[in-house]
């Protein structure tokens, strides 16, 4: 029989298991490097966090729920090829090129690091990773218990060692406050920075593992979508907390360590706890990776089911996602970062656009104001393309001036922020420019996509 509602403890632990799929490697160290450099600031900075790395992520949810639909589905809806584009390319990258590799080449740097391993070759960062996809197999391979193991085995022991070190960093700071090191407001530089966590692509990937979880406890269809905001609430109520936590406890490192992420989360771990801390933090460190790849495999071998309308299913998506982190993985993780980590600025413009416009747009489902939304996301897409290929030109060498001087004349392009007005002009124009000749079939696809 389908129930209307959760129970409060059902609802609490899987908005805990979400707050673990998205706590990941980034979410948890991230954060107090970005306290360590705002200093004084802290707290001015974490508003800026919080509209990237924390709002943003939770309105994902929301918009899955006004959307009626999943990623795909809400994305296809206005732009059938395009979105398909969008939204394949975005799972390939949130999946096996990037963020899934990134987690197990996190867990390894952290474990080198904290037992002072001499590597000299590949050989063990391959086994490394294949123990660590073989795991993660067994988390992802039943996708009725997936999110109950997550909350069940992985969920207590982050909130444990995690509040270890948030309440230990607070009570026994390592430093005093500093002035921050960087000459930007705080605010823009906590704007800027939550993009690095990937937590808003994140979020519209994961809402079809809650959806799915939902339906395995019962919930009927009625009431899924207003469960949905309610788990996400939750777990990003969770992660605000993590957040805030860490970056409180970094603005009190002060210049006492000139360390940056997994390395400055390591030493302050160990000033605060001793060698005993160090290997908690450790364990804690590859369990928080691992809760991300489990929740990014199962959500891309789902999105690939549903891609494919059933002719990959499920458990052939994950073996074959598991196998090309398997060998992304073992490149390590400084390479995974340079040259995968910057194709996030070509999606993430895109996915704000979709996010915000589900949120808050009345009547979402509109022919006229989705032709909107897709004039915003299409040329939103083109405008991070712009920020992708002046990383590139720096990284490869290439530094062809001519293009750079073109990049640094686009307003707003120090903060990556340029596709905003540019979103804006062309939404408009996409919207006063749907005429009802040649909309009919613009509606025919819009409902076909729809109902793929």
């Amino acid at each position: 029989m389908k129930k209307k509602e959760m129970s409060m403890l059902s609802l609490f632990l899987m908005g805990g298991a979400l707050f673990a799929m998205h706590f990941g490697a980034s979410s948890m160290i991230w954060p107090m490097t970005w306290g360590k450099e705002s200093g004084s600031s802290v707290l001015i900075a974490y508003v800026g966090v919080f509209l990237t790395a924390l709002l943003l992520p939770l309105l994902a949810y929301v918009a899955l729920s006004r959307g009626k639909g999943t990623f795909l589905s809400v994305t296809t809806r206005a732009m059938p090829k395009f979105g398909q584009f969008f939204c394949g390319a975005t799972i390939m990258i949130l999946g096996p090129l990037y963020v899934i590799p990134r987690m197990s080449a996190a867990s390894w740097d952290a474990i080198v690091q904290i037992t002072g391993l001499q590597v000299d070759s590949m050989i063990p960062i391959v086994l490394f990773s294949c123990v660590y996809y073989v795991l993660t197999y067994w988390f992802v391979s039943s996708r009725s218990q997936m999110v109950d193991k997550i909350s069940n085995i992985l969920f207590p022991v982050l909130v444990l060692i995690v509040l270890g070190v948030i309440v230990k960093g607070l009570i026994t700071p390592v430093s005093t406050w500093t002035a921050a090191t960087y000459d930007k407001p705080a605010i823009v530089y906590g704007f800027t920075e939550g993009y690095a966590t990937g937590d808003l692509l994140c979020g519209l990937v994961f809402g079809i593992i809650i959806l799915n979880g939902l339906k395995e406890k019962g919930v009927s269809e009625s009431n899924l979508n207003n469960m949905v905001i309610k788990v996400g609430i939750i777990g990003i109520g969770m992660l605000c907390m993590t957040h805030l936590g860490h970056m409180v406890v970094g603005s009190f490192v002060g210049d006492t360590l000139d360390l940056q992420y997994a390395a400055l989360y390591t030493q302050v771990v160990l000033q605060l706890w001793g060698r005993m801390g160090g290997i908690f933090f450790s364990i804690a460190l590859v369990f928080a990776s691992l809760t991300t790849a489990i929740g990014l495999t199962a959500a891309t071998a789902e999105y690939f089911e549903e891609a494919t309308n059933g002719k990959l299913p499920y458990k052939k998506g994950t073996f074959w996602v598991l196998l090309g982190s398997t060998v992304i993985g073992s490149i390590g993780l400084d390479s995974i970062v340079a040259f995968f980590a910057p194709l996030l600025d070509a999606f993430y413009p895109g996915a704000i656009v979709i996010t915000l416009y589900y949120s808050f747009m009345p009547d979402c489902l509109n022919p006229r104001k989705l032709n909107a939304m897709r004039f915003g996301v299409i040329v939103s897409f083109f405008a991070g393309m712009l920020d992708v290929l002046y990383t590139y030109n720096s990284l490869f060498g290439l530094n062809i001036q001519m293009y750079n001087d073109f990049y640094n004349m686009i307003p707003l392009t120090a903060y990556k922020l340029s596709w905003v007005p540019i979103a804006i002009v062309f939404m408009l124009i996409g919207y006063f420019t749907y005429r009802s000749e040649g909309s009919t079939k613009q509606e025919m696809n819009m409902i076909s996509a729809e109902n793929n």
